[in-house]
C-alpha cells in the first residue's frame, strides 16, 4: 500500500480535512506541527524533531506537506535528499503581499524567499482555488500546482433550517485579523443591525449560528478559499464577500459582491441579501463534495506514485 508521510498542525479543521482523506485510502504517518517547537527561537529543537523523522520518510511514497513556510524546511531537504514525490499545500498567506494590510510571507525577504524554494522543490503544489493557483504561478512560475478545493459534510445540505433572520461573521481570532477580514466595514456596515461576530467558538456552535442567521459576510481583503463561507452557504445563509480573490468563486454567484472596505455598499448588499431565498446558497455548496475532494486526491496520488 502507498505510504504518505503528512506533516501539518493538526489543530486546523481543513487540514484534519485532508488528512481524513488521505488515511481512508492509504498508509497514512503524520508529525503533528502543534506538537512540535516551530518558532524560530526553537528552531534547533524543531529541526533534531524533524531530523528524527528521516526513517520514517525514508520509507514513505509520498511527503504531504501543509504549508510552503519555514517549518517545512527540513522536510523538503530530507525527501528531495531520498527522492521522494513532495505536495506542499499552499494555505495562502505564504505567497501573497499586501502591504497597505501587512499581510503575507512576501513582505518579508527571508520568509518569501523561502516560500519560493519550497514551492520550487515541491514535485507538486496544492491551492484550495483557482485564483491562488494563479497567484502562486506569478510568484513561483517553475512550480506545478493544481486546485483542490476544501469540501463539506453531505448532512449539512439537509440538515433542516429554522426561521432565520440577523448577520453574522466568523473568525478565528481577532488579534491580528480584523482589517484582513474586513471587521471594521463589517461593524460600520451593520449598525442598528444586531449583527453578530463570532469568535474562535466551538464548530456544532457555529453551524448552529449559520442555520439561525440569514446573512454571512465574508468581508476580507484576500481569501484562498473560505470554509466558514462555505459552511455558511451549506446552511442556508446568503453570502455578502468581497471581490477579492477566491471569495466570489466560492460564492459561485448566489449572494451579493462589494468591493472591499466599502461600508454603504456592503450595507446595502446586506439589506438585498436578506431578501435573498436560502436555496441558492445550500446549492452551490453542494457542489463541494467531499467525493469530489477524494477523487482529486486519489488522481493525484496515483501520477506521483
Amino acid at each position: 500500500m502507498t505510504h504518505i508521510y503528512f506533516i501539518g498542525d493538526l489543530r486546523a479543521p481543513f487540514i484534519k480535512q485532508n488528512l481524513s482523506i488521505l488515511g481512508s485510502l492509504y498508509d497514512v504517518s503524520t508529525f503533528d506541527l502543534s506538537k512540535h517547537a516551530t518558532s524560530f527561537k526553537q528552531i534547533p529543537r524543531y529541526l533534531i524533531s524533524s531530523l528524527k523523522e528521516t526513517v520514517t520518510i525514508i520509507k514513505s511514497d509520498v511527503v504531504w506537506i501543509w504549508f510552503a513556510d519555514y517549518p517545512a524546511l527540513p522536510f523538503i531537504i530530507i525527501g528531495r535528499l531520498f527522492k521522494k514525490q513532495i505536495v506542499t499545500n499552499v494555505g495562502g498567506w505564504e505567497v501573497y503581499k499586501a502591504e497597505n494590510i501587512g499581510y503575507g510571507n512576501q513582505l518579508n525577504p527571508v520568509r518569501g524567499a523561502c516560500t519560493r524554494w519550497i514551492i520550487r522543490n515541491s514535485r507538486v503544489v496544492v491551492c484550495p482555488s483557482r485564483s491562488y493557483a494563479n497567484i502562486t504561478k506569478a510568484v513561483e512560475p517553475q512550480s506545478v500546482v493544481i486546485v483542490i478545493p476544501g469540501w463539506i459534510e453531505p448532512e449539512l445540505l439537509t440538515h433542516p433550517l429554522p426561521e432565520k433572520h440577523g448577520v453574522v461573521t466568523a473568525l478565528c481570532t481577532r488579534s491580528f485579523t480584523d482589517k484582513l477580514k474586513g471587521i471594521p466595514t463589517f461593524i460600520a456596515a451593520t449598525q442598528g443591525m444586531g449583527a453578530e461576530i463570532v469568535v474562535n467558538i466551538p464548530r456544532d456552535e457555529l453551524l448552529d449560528k449559520f442555520r439561525h442567521k440569514k446573512v454571512y459576510c465574508q468581508l476580507s481583503y484576500t481569501e484562498s478559499f473560505g470554509m466558514s463561507l462555505l459552511e455558511s452557504m451549506a446552511c442556508g445563509c446568503v453570502p455578502v464577500t468581497t471581490d477579492r480573490d477566491a471569495l466570489p468563486e466560492v460564492a459561485g454567484g448566489c449572494g451579493v459582491i462589494v468591493p472591499y472596505g466599502d461600508i454603504e455598499q456592503t450595507r446595502a448588499a446586506i439589506k438585498l441579501a436578506e431578501q435573498m431565498d436560502s436555496i441558492a446558497p445550500r446549492v452551490v455548496a453542494a457542489k463541494y463534495t467531499k467525493d469530489r475532494a477524494q477523487k482529486a486526491i486519489v488522481d493525484l496520488v496515483n501520477r506521483l506514485c
